[in-house]
């Protein structure tokens, strides 16, 4: 629901690319309930939804409480890293990689 300009909102965007949505979820307080409103978002605009990728430490209970409700795969979980350089940005791919089956 990011804005792009005053009329447009980069939802608008996805149909007429044609692309599938990757929605990144970040822990933190009332991150469930963000994350589960945006997939409620896509959803009732019929949007196609690859999966998640989570963001940051680690938080297995909030993880399960939104792969229960979302009903998608969490594709990668990405830690919080001191530095982002190309091998990160390659480990990271690699591991999406793993991951990625239609």
């Amino acid at each position: 629901m990011v804005p792009l300009n005053d009329e447009d909102l980069v939802v608008d965007l996805i149909p007429l690319l044609k692309a599938r949505v990757i929605l990144i979820s970040n822990h933190y307080l009332g991150s469930i309930n963000h994350t589960l409103l945006t997939l409620e978002a896509l959803k009732k605009r019929n949007l196609p939804l690859k999966g998640l990728i989570f963001n940051g430490d680690p938080n297995p209970e909030t993880e399960r409480v939104i792969l229960h409700h979302a009903k998608v795969k969490c594709l990668l979980r990405i830690m919080k890293e001191p530095v982002i350089d190309q091998g990160v940005v390659k480990k990271y791919a690699a591991l999406l990689k793993e991951n990625w089956h239609e």
